[in-house]
């Protein structure tokens, strides 16, 4: 990849900052009806340009038809959803998961997953695109929908094959009557952006309507050589081409490891900024085994947590603060015909039922007479089941309709009774198809059974939605036509509702919706056999399908199925995010477009607190003006004002607030306060042209001439305020009149003082014994003893103290054991110090250093790697020499330790894990390292590298915050005393816990 000149990238970035913010618009386009490509950037059937912010939702593995994830997602704000799909999903299936999505103002992009990292299957993809009934499905939701071709389809891919492979993949397409935008990801599992840059103009131009888009995946972990600045020259290279580029897969990391960490920070802040698309991976859960790339824990937006929470809510590039949804996305979709009803006279309607046996209770008998072909009975999981209807008194029978669920019956009966317990069969049925039986038959007969025999597949109960009866009294009742109308309360749309009426001889009594009547003349009018149901009774009625009965003097009363829809579009503000700054002379109100459409404005909001009208803003028309003064109160960074309309998605302007005055500073940053030892704090200002105007404790503001004083640039503060604090770290804000606060951080203590010795370590010869003398610094307290483990020294005996003088008596050293000596010297307050005393033989022979592989605090794997060095003159015998490494198992699992490499051979370096009887602070384990005959000597001045793993046997995490021997700045080779090493077991280096 080339690298781009510095010169070009402050270009790039000027160009950007002179952009408007609010929505870009382009010509309106009506040779195809919805979302088009211009340039690098897509725009709606309005001509506002649209860039995707949104999640990836695996709907076909978990909720098919997307609820109720889509709600969910779209409490973040997100404008779009790539919908995880499969050649397995139906037509119906894939209207469903489009439409619903659709119903939650969100951007459907639906794409296959059936052949990532298999470029083979790339026709296989193009021919379930280009199948008349998916065709059909995308046509019908073509105002708003975008096609990605396949996810992530092959691996290594040629540049020739690429083109010819999506060329002929395009043409096929737009050939079957798709012309929505087609988004099309990279090879190498969505990864090679370079492809994409390479291939992407050609296509475009290959591409009849040249209405495509490319879709980068961002697996791009600090592994494989990614790093922030590699993204950002990635996505600059992309402007510079005007590739329609989105990031249409990336996660936070790879695996769990430092060097799997992915910049995704850097994505989100990039993508903002070049105004490019992004679609992280994945709402969740379900992403098995890779959990930690589950956004939320049960699906709900209540559940978002750690990264997901960031890049949903909580950064400033985060979906909720930059996403827009299109102004042509804010309205409902009209509302669907309902079924038609079964035909009038069904003389089981609303008549009760009698089940053999039910799957729940969510599948009554009830529902196979509720006149609704959107419930069903179920059986359980056996045979034979029934179900009985009770028509209330003898009736005579001619046809019977049968609406089965999918779960129908191969063999079953129909019978009659006047009594309910004689049975008589008047139809049998051998070879049952299933979906709607319209059968034929003379019976009369209080009580029907369908009789369930033999079930079409033995995993599936019977299941029925509804039944209809009809005899020779059907024929008599009323009819009307149609049943079925569709009513939507915009109030651009609204009309009347009307049907023609068939009385059949009848006299019509009254209309009721669900048991309540309407009133003649008002809800609705009779002209002749027309009957007219007003628009301002509709109108009045809730979203959803109600049913109107129709109460004639005789026969089976008719309904009317009405679906109520409401198109009326969500009001709106534009732009919806602005830039405002404090700088004098920079500031400005903001002005924005406000839509209300038909509904009631109620004010404004910063979070719950109402903005006053008139004051901090005012309303003149369709523009809303944010005034400045109230702006410049606001704390820097992303102000939020919600429009109240009281919907349940309002609109939000979002306002960044920054401050380019120079900048005043404090030093120093950090400052430490002993409450034991009280100290006024001298703070320095560096004004800049600016004036201190007060400092903050959270929002406490500390008192000037009490809490602090000022005198010139220095702030004093007084050891009478910060006494009164508690211990713990206090962050205090130094407020100027202009540019950035400035943070003091406080580190606030409460302890004893601790005595100090030095030195610390010593050195004792035995062939030319002296004493050793230890320096007290006691800061107030005083020696009480020193121990050797258990053992007290006796003093004037093992040592004398003189004045902060320490002596340790050479008579004393000679009587210990040759070897390392650690010397607890005891105090009255405060913590105890330690001298470690080591023989010249050892401490002049090996020396051993320590580097750690592993830096991040949670792992699966603990990577240490030792150097030897022989500092003395004389040979040492390595299997003579052993290390431990300590740390907490977390956990019982076995381990299993491994020797990646060593010059002396893998095979020659052992590892034995060591549960400690007596487990101390941050170790219950340690790991000994050890060599056998085979490694040979290591010679004077000779080093020897050792690099190790282990792990637990179920590969779960250690946590190594609280392991003694880890290290976490220790990348490179450093001397480390948590890790000790022996010579013959006797301790050569290091201090054990």
């Amino acid at each position: 990849m080339k690298k781009r000149h510095f010169l070009f990238s402050m270009l790039v970035l000027l160009l950007f900052l002179l952009l408007p913010i609010g929505q870009a618009m382009a010509a309106t386009d009506t040779t195809y009806p919805g979302f088009r490509v211009e340039g690098r950037f897509l725009y709606d059937n309005q001509g506002e340009k649209v860039i995707l912010y949104g999640m990836n939702k695996m709907i076909i593995w978990t909720d098919k038809d997307g609820i109720p994830s889509y709600s969910e997602i779209a409490k973040t704000g997100a404008n779009s959803v790539r919908i995880v799909w499969s050649l397995e999903g139906s037509a119906e299936d894939l209207d469903t998961a489009i439409r619903n999505c659709r119903s939650e103002n969100m951007i459907p992009m639906i794409e296959l997953h059936d052949a990532t990292g298999d470029w083979s299957k790339l026709p296989t993809l193009v021919d379930y695109w280009i199948r008349p009934d998916i065709v059909e499905v995308i046509q019908k939701h073509q105002e708003y929908l975008l096609v990605n071709i396949g996810n992530e389809v092959g691996n290594q891919v040629s540049e020739t094959d690429f083109k010819a492979g999506y060329k002929t993949a395009i043409l096929k397409m737009r050939e079957a009557g798709i012309h929505v935008p087609i988004v099309i990801d990279a090879s190498s599992y969505g990864q090679d952006i370079n492809i994409l840059k390479s291939c992407g103009p050609y296509l475009i131009e290959a591409d009849p309507d040249s209405n495509l888009m490319f879709s980068v995946h961002m697996w791009w972990p600090k592994a494989w050589g990614y790093t922030a600045q590699r993204v950002i020259d990635e996505l600059e290279e992309s402007v510079a081409i005007n590739l329609p580029l989105i990031v249409g897969e990336f996660g936070h990391m790879w695996d769990e490891t430092e060097s799997g960490q992915i910049p995704y920070k850097t994505i989100l802040e990039y993508c903002y900024k070049y105004e490019i698309g992004y679609l992280p991976w994945e709402w969740g859960p379900d992403n098995n085994p890779q959990t930690f790339l589950d956004m939320t824990t049960d699906g709900t937006y209540e559940t978002l947590h750690g990264w997901g929470l960031e890049v949903a809510v909580t950064s400033p590039y985060s979906i909720s603060n930059i996403a827009e949804r299109p102004v042509s996305m804010l309205s409902n979709l009209p509302a669907m015909l309902p079924a038609e009803p079964l035909p009038s006279g069904n003389l089981a309607l609303g008549r009760p039922v009698t089940a053999s046996s039910l799957e729940s209770s969510l599948y009554s008998g009830a529902n196979i007479t509720d006149g609704s072909l959107n419930s069903r009975w179920a059986s359980t999981l056996t045979d034979p089941n029934w179900v009985t209807i009770d028509l209330g008194s003898v009736k005579e029978i001619n046809r019977v309709l049968i609406y089965w669920e999918a779960a129908y019956a191969t063999q079953y009966k129909i019978q009659v009774s006047n009594d309910g317990i004689t049975w008589s069969d008047v139809y049998i049925q051998y070879g049952g198809k299933g979906k709607t039986e319209d059968i034929s038959l003379s019976a009369a007969g209080r009580y029907v059974r369908i009789y369930g025999m033999h079930r079409y597949n033995n995993s599936w109960p019977y299941s029925i939605y509804e039944v209809g009866i009809y005899g020779p009294e059907s024929a008599l009742s009323a009819s009307v036509s149609p049943a079925i109308a569709v009513f939507d309360k915009n109030p651009e749309k609204q009309t009347d509702i009307t049907v023609t009426l068939s009385p059949n001889t009848h006299t019509l009594n009254g209309i009721k919706n669900n048991g309540v009547a309407l009133t003649s003349g008002k809800d609705y009018s009779i002209t002749g056999t027309l009957l007219s149901i007003k628009k301002a009774y509709l109108a009045a009625m809730s979203v959803g399908t109600h049913r109107l009965t129709l109460n004639y003097s005789g026969g089976i009363a008719p309904v009317i199925d009405i679906a109520i829809g409401d198109t009326t579009s969500s009001p709106y503000i534009r732009p919806g995010r602005v830039e405002f700054n404090k700088t004098a002379g920079s500031q400005s109100d903001v002005i924005v477009t406000m839509s209300s459409n038909y509904n009631t404005f109620y004010g404004i909001k910063n979070d719950t607190v109402n903005l006053v009208s008139g004051t901090d803003y005012t309303i003149a028309d369709n523009k809303v003006t944010i005034k400045k003064e109230y702006i410049a109160k606001q704390p820097l960074g992303l102000l939020r004002l919600t429009f109240d309309f009281k919907k349940n998605f309002n609109p939000v302007l979002k306002i960044n607030i920054s401050d380019t005055s120079p900048n005043s500073s404090i030093a120093p940053t950090t400052a430490a306060f002993e409450k034991r030892l009280p100290a006024d704090i001298a703070i320095h200002l560096t004004f800049n042209g600016n004036t201190l105007n007060t400092i903050l404790n959270g929002s406490e503001q500390l008192i000037l001439g009490t809490d602090y004083t000022v005198k010139y640039d220095v702030v004093t503060l007084k050891k009478e305020y910060l006494s009164g604090l508690s211990a713990g770290i206090v962050p205090l804000t130094f407020r100027f009149s202009a540019g950035s606060d400035c943070i003091l951080t406080l580190l606030l203590t409460d302890t004893v003082p601790n005595s100090f010795i030095t030195p610390k370590t010593a050195v004792f010869d035995r062939e030319a014994p002296i004493d050793i003398s230890i320096q007290l610094s006691l800061n107030g307290n005083t020696l009480t003893g020193i121990k050797n483990g258990s053992a007290a020294l006796v003093s004037d005996i093992d040592y004398s103290l003189s004045g902060t003088t320490v002596t340790i008596f050479k008579e004393y050293l000679l009587t210990l054991t040759p070897g390392t000596v650690r010397l607890i010297f005891d105090f009255d307050a405060g913590e105890d110090a330690t001298l470690i005393i080591s023989e010249k033989a050892i401490a002049e022979g090996l020396v051993v250093e320590f580097f750690n592989g592993t830096k991040t605090t949670q792992t699966n794997s603990i990577v240490p790697k030792f150097k030897l060095t022989n500092t003395g003159a004389e040979t040492i015998a390595l299997s003579e020499v052993t290390i431990r490494y300590y740390f907490t198992k977390d956990g019982i699992q076995p381990q299993s330790f491994w020797c990646d490499w060593s010059p002396v051979g893998s095979s020659n370096v052992t590892g034995t894990f060591v549960t400690m009887d007596n487990p101390k602070n941050h170790t219950d384990c340690y790991l000994e390292i050890g060599f056998t005959a085979g490694a040979g000597n290591l010679a004077a001045n000779q080093s020897v590298e050792v690099q190790i793993r282990f792990a637990k046997a179920d590969w779960t995490n250690y946590n190594q915050t609280n392991d003694y021997s880890f290290h976490k700045d220790a990348d490179t080779y450093v001397t480390w005393d948590k890790i000790t090493s022996y010579i013959s077991g006797i301790l050569n280096t290091g201090i054990e816990p």
